[in-house]
């Protein structure tokens, strides 16, 4: 369980870090500022070599980027469309908790940061990006099924054209079939094998067998 913790102040870091430290998270990444974070995420190439990241803590008074444009900007990126983000802030404007929470923040707490509130809303964050994984993948296997689905429907549209079938004694008829259509499903298929079996015309006739 991964927590990014992003404030430029030294003491609250330091705070956030003791705490979650002591409740028993150990893989804590603390940066100064929003840009340190973007690197940690590896921003630039759509997170290919970030830090594993369950959980952001992002405060919002920060110099240069904001916490809201920050959150924008992770939120932008698809590998971290599922991440929690908290935002940490001693605003007390609702016009600040709104932006944060359009440009996609999941909660908030406020500075000073009172430790049962953090965890608590620590806990419950892991527990969203846990359910949001979980539905991920099984839309992914969805995704999957389906597509394996449809390609075997295809398969059967594509063998049905290949091999015609009698419409009235149901007798399917190869001396018929369309040698376009094999190649043509050999080349969709290369993983298709052959069994060799010489055809009654390549074979010729038999020996003559007499009786004496």
């Amino acid at each position: 369980m991964a927590v990014l913790i992003v404030d430029d102040s030294p003491d609250e870091r330091l705070l956030l870090h003791h705490i979650l430290k002591n409740a028993g998270y150990r893989d804590l990444i603390t940066v100064s500022s929003a840009r340190d974070a973007f690197r940690q995420l590896d921003l630039d190439h759509a997170g290919a070599n970030g830090v594993n990241t369950d959980v952001i803590l992002l405060d919002i008074k920060m110099p240069d980027v904001d916490g809201v444009e920050a959150c924008r900007r992770i939120k932008a990126i698809d590998a971290f469309a599922g991440i929690p983000i908290i935002i940490v802030t001693a605003r007390n404007q609702k016009d600040w908790l709104q932006a944060a929470f359009d440009a996609g923040a999941t909660d908030y707490i406020r500075k000073p940061v009172e430790q049962v509130e953090l965890l608590a809303r620590v806990k419950s964050a892991f527990k969203l990006k846990h359910e949001t994984d979980a539905r991920r993948s099984w839309e992914q296997e969805v995704t999957k099924t389906i597509t394996d689905l449809d390609r075997t429907v295809r398969d059967i549209a594509t063998l049905q054209q290949l091999i015609p079938v009698c419409p009235s004694c149901r007798k399917s008829h190869p001396a018929h079939m369309s040698e376009s259509a094999l190649n043509e499903y050999v080349r969709v298929h290369p993983q298709t094998k052959f069994q060799d079996l010489l055809c009654s015309t390549c074979v010729g006739p038999g020996p003559v067998l007499s009786s004496s």
